[in-house]
Formats: structure tokens, sequence, C-alpha cells
């Protein structure tokens, strides 16, 4: 399979994963698979994806949850722009401190998307909103094991 395509696959995986249906009491344990993947190409391959690639799989997550056009592109590319800046010093972390950045970046993101959410009335603040930030962060190292395997078999440059 050609490099470019495999890396297209990884994306629409994150995407059909974002729209996977959680049973209502478990909701609020969802991890944000999509910006899980996003973060993973910005530190893997900074020069190459960006905050272009983050608005657009922003704007893909907006669209498969049926909220605000351009509520998610606004975070991911805030998110991605932070990562891409630090992507060196991320790269020398080990993975546990990577899943605490990466825990602190959707925290952001999780943050950002109940301020809109609250200040439209559909959310009641709770400490919960949070949680997702805390599963992604700790399904980090083992989904930068598995896209790291995915850059390399593929030879993704």
């Amino acid at each position: 399979m050609k490099p470019f395509v495999v890396f297209c696959i990884t994306l629409l995986t994150a995407l059909m994963l974002e729209a996977i249906p959680f049973p209502g009491e478990f909701i609020w344990f969802r991890p944000e698979w999509a910006l899980l993947v996003i973060l993973y190409w910005v530190i893997a391959l900074p020069f190459r994806v960006g905050v272009g690639l983050a608005w657009f799989l922003g704007l893909m997550v907006d669209l498969l949850q049926g909220g605000i056009i351009g509520q998610h592109s606004l975070t991911y590319v805030i998110i991605s722009f932070t990562c891409a800046l630090f992507y060196q010093r991320l790269r020398m972390y080990h993975r546990w401190q990577q899943g605490v950045f990466v825990a602190v970046l959707v925290s952001v993101n999780q943050l950002v998307d109940f301020w809109i959410d609250h200040y439209l009335g559909y959310a009641e603040p709770t400490l919960l909103i949070f949680m997702p930030a805390v599963v992604t962060g700790l399904l980090w190292p083992w989904s930068f094991i598995i896209l790291r395997s995915v850059r390399r078999i593929y030879a993704i440059r």
C-alpha cells in the first residue's frame, strides 16, 4: 500500500471510532480518538501534518457528532499548534509523560467544548467533562505504539 493511503486510513479509523455510540452511563469515558491520532501525527511528522489537517479533521468530527460547525476545528487547531511548538521536547519524554501532556491538551479541548456548550445552554457544570482527557491520556502509550509501528511498516514519512 502507498504510505499516503495508510495515513488516510488511520484518520478514517479515528473518525469511525468517534462515531461509535456509547451507552449513556459511559459517555463520560469516551476517548477523543480523532484528537489522539492527530496529536500522534503532529509529533511524528511535524512538517507534514499540522494545523490545516487538524482543522479539517475537527470539521469532520463536527459533522459526525452533529454539533456546531467549527467547534472541534477551533480546539483541534489550538491543540495541534501547541503540540507542533513542543514536538521536539515531547519526543524526548517517556510515553507516560507524553500521556500526561496529551491529557492536559485534551482537557483544554474538553474545557473549550464545555464553554461553548454551556454558553448555548446545552451543558451543565460538572467535573466529569475532564474524564475523556484522563481516558485519552491513558490510551496514549498503546496508540503511540500501534501508530508508530504502522508508520514504520509502511514507511510513512
